[in-house]
């Protein structure tokens, strides 16, 4: 990150994340793929009286991919979404989305964008069908009754289409949630928080359910508070926090630049000399002690397998595990590379 002439620090988006790639066409299994921005956002800001809820954010998202926006609560994720919606008025900047210039399209634009939110708002008393064919009729969907379960077929819920929703699973109804946002077949996914409250299992169903939606053209933006969920979806990641724009680039070079962990179940007293054995290892970063052992930070290229067979040779272990950064780590590492 560099500072411009004026003071003010500049995000550089990496041609290899597709951002610098946004006007220009692609290819995808042969096809050709429309590259221009789905959203475009020109150092916009967001505030309510004297709060700032977003300061000065660029970044452009491709059509055609997956982006995130990566961010703890209170980060301005929320805030973004409901510009680039049309929800929440920007007070500087400027934004376009899928071509209209916000504020502007109204309800024509909102037409081609699908929204999940935090609150699922379904009818617990309707079932699935019921919910998704009232829906549909709200949107005006032709040939209803096929699109309805064209998208419950999408989502894995076709043999739950008579259950009363009030019955379901919170990740049966999440999967809902999405096919309702899906019945009008829009451009534009955006997805607030899309595994809120599910379990691993559920977790994984819709993720696996919003690959097969990017494979089919469909452009998605989602917000997480989690490090691997962006890792898992997403082409491109934009880390917000307090509102300002740490960076934008692929889950790979975050991670890259944040690095991964190993957290080692050990005996306090083994603590230090796990320390002495990383001691001149190339790509480990630091040891810290941990209330079940210690953890081992790694940069993003360090050779982990060498790292694991010296631990294990350094020490008796009762368990260890691999793992990205987690939120707190990215912004550290960010702190150090702004």
């Amino acid at each position: 990150m560099d500072v411009d002439g004026e003071g003010r620090k500049v995000v550089h988006l990496s041609p290899q994340n597709g951002v610098d790639a946004a006007m220009r066409t692609g290819l995808r299994g042969g096809e050709a793929v429309d590259r221009s921005p789905a959203v475009w956002l020109d150092r916009v800001s967001c505030r309510i009286g004297d709060r700032t809820l977003l300061d000065d954010v660029s970044l452009r998202m491709t059509t055609g991919q997956v982006a995130g926006i990566l961010g703890p609560n209170g980060a301005g994720k929320s805030t973004m979404l409901g510009l680039i919606t049309g929800l929440r008025r920007l007070s500087s900047g400027s934004a376009t989305v899928l071509g209209e210039r916000l504020p502007g399209g109204g309800a024509l634009l909102r037409r081609r964008i699908g929204v999940v939110l935090q609150e699922t708002a379904l009818y617990d008393e309707l079932t699935a069908y019921e919910n998704l064919r009232f829906a549909a009729a709200l949107y005006g969907v032709p040939s209803t009754r096929e699109r309805v379960f064209a998208v419950l077929d999408l989502l894995g819920l076709t043999d739950r289409s008579r259950d009363m929703v009030g019955t379901l699973s919170g990740g049966m109804r999440r999967r809902i949630s999405i096919a309702r946002a899906l019945l009008h077949e829009p451009e534009l996914l955006i997805i607030d928080e899309p595994t809120l409250g599910v379990d691993v299992d559920a977790r994984h169903a819709i993720w696996s359910h919003l690959r097969v939606l990017r494979a089919r053209g469909t452009t998605i933006l989602v917000a997480t508070n989690y490090l691997d969920e962006a890792e898992a979806l997403c082409d491109v990641v934009a880390v917000l926090r307090e509102g300002h724009l740490l960076a934008y680039e692929s889950p790979t070079e975050l991670i890259a630049r944040a690095g991964r962990c190993i957290d080692i179940d050990c005996h306090p007293d083994d603590v230090a000399l796990v320390g002495r054995a990383m001691e001149g290892m190339q790509g480990v970063l630091r040891v810290d002690p941990t209330p079940s052992g210690a953890a081992v930070f790694l940069h993003g290229t360090a050779p982990t397998d060498e790292v694991v067979k010296t631990v294990l040779r350094s020490t008796s272990v009762d368990g260890l595990r691999v793992r990205a950064a987690d939120l707190a780590e990215v912004f550290r590492a960010l702190a150090v590379t702004a």
